[in-house]
């Protein structure tokens, strides 16, 4: 799972980290990110995270937006680390940019320092985008962009084995999955061929039907019996050589490991990653579903300060609505062989498919797109989930543990829920 460093982080960094927070925009000062400000002509600021790539295509939005308003002027804000905490202390210090960037999975913690907005779901390809930015019932951000995932398929270890090629647009089974993986791998040591690549244990609960959370986030539910039972189905394809596990790859880049030829399927591709394949030629590759009910899908909106008044929000709301609606803005998602996520409406959804040539299947994207999953929106989501990972990998195999998953979980579990609950 690709992770940009936009989560919280301990408290201390103080005036330094608002400093930070503030003096990574654009031309100009810190004090040009005030969202509402006595100097109102209108001008604001926009902030986010991200890549090289991604940041470019946010910078060429806010240009698409002054070229469609002359007079009006978007000051851009890239945050390269820390995201999270910086915009944290921006908002507690009333120095926060007009608009910001935030994810579905984080906008519980931040939803009570953003302005409530009105969105019409019928705008986009399917229901599930825009509701993902709802909490307690209403709109706290507009939806942008979609960040699916699917898995890459090595086509010629699969003729090499004398398999059938999956299906580009029906999902295996896990069972099936781990049949194929079984297939694939080959080899002893370092030149080992896995049939998939590191399995991401929360994708992989998904996939089964299974969460990380209940769906109204009251519950932590990676330990009920659907979660021992993934976790164990994860663990035996590690056991069995047929995917690498965290000591094997040791923080290694897996779609290297795929270049090399030493992946027949790579599980977790996500939009971000297509730059990174499209340089890769040998072995020959193309896009499927992720098996079974696929991976979460994250979905990027852009809230507008609580404290935004007068001609500056008016613009901020022209602003959401024109980078989550307007073709113009949707287009620019996709930048060169790169894109931040897909395009979430009509118009523009099938922009990233023509990027590669078309047996590259990156129509996949849409299809996923179109079934993608939610998660539910947590308060506190880095901590509580940060706690519980940390207990996964230290205790378990799914780490670099030894105890057994049905022992583990359920009270790791437990301690997620009562964190839930403070």
């Amino acid at each position: 799972m690709k992770l940009f460093n936009r989560h919280l982080l301990p408290v201390g960094a103080g005036l330094a980290a608002l400093l930070l927070a503030a003096g990574c925009a654009s031309g100009s000062a810190p004090a040009a990110n005030n969202a509402g400000g006595a100097d109102d002509n209108g001008d604001i600021t926009f902030s986010f995270w991200g890549t090289n790539s991604e940041a470019a295509s946010l910078k060429a939005i806010a240009a698409a937006f002054e070229k469609a308003n002359p007079g009006t002027k978007v000051t851009t804000n890239w945050i390269q680390a820390d995201y999270e905490q910086k915009i944290q202390t921006s908002i507690a210090a009333g120095t926060q940019s007009t608009v910001m960037e935030i994810s579905n999975t984080s906008l519980a913690g931040f939803a009570p320092s953003f302005a409530e907005q009105q969105v019409d779901p019928g705008k986009f390809i399917q229901p599930n985008i825009s509701e993902a930015l709802k909490f307690d019932g209403k709109y706290y951000a507009m939806p942008f962009t979609a960040k699916p995932k699917v898995m890459a398929i090595n086509v010629d270890a699969f003729k090499a084995a004398g398999l059938p090629l999956p299906s580009a647009t029906t999902p295996l089974s896990l069972d099936e999955f781990r049949a194929v993986a079984a297939k694939l791998s080959h080899g002893e040591g370092k030149t080992r061929v896995f049939g998939t690549s590191n399995l991401w244990f929360k994708g992989w609960l998904t996939a089964a039907g299974g969460g990380f959370y209940n769906a109204d986030a009251t519950a932590c539910t990676f330990g009920d019996a659907q979660g021992v039972k993934t976790a164990q189905y994860v663990v035996d394809m590690q056991k069995d050589k047929y995917a690498p596990n965290s000591l094997d790859i040791d923080g290694q880049d897996q779609a290297q490991w795929f270049a090399a030829g030493r992946l027949g399927t790579f599980s977790d591709f996500g939009p971000w990653t297509v730059a990174d394949f499209a340089k890769i030629s040998k072995p020959n590759w193309t896009l499927v579903p992720v098996p079974g009910k696929g991976f979460p899908m994250e979905v990027g909106g852009l809230a507008i300060a609580k404290n935004a008044s007068g001609k500056k929000a008016e613009t901020a709301k022209k602003f959401v609505e024109f980078a989550s609606t307007d073709a113009d803005a949707q287009n620019q998602l996709i930048q060169g062989n790169t894109a931040l996520g897909v395009p979430i409406i009509a118009e523009s959804v099938g922009t990233l498919e023509k990027i590669l040539p078309a047996d590259r299947n990156l129509a996949a994207f849409t299809t996923a797109l179109k079934t993608g999953l939610v998660s539910p929106s947590v308060p506190r989501e880095a901590q509580i989930s940060g706690d519980a990972d940390k207990g996964i990998t230290s205790y378990t195999p799914l780490g670099s543990g030894k105890d057994d998953v049905a022992k583990i979980l359920p009270g790791l579990n437990d301690k997620c829920t009562a964190a839930l609950k403070k």
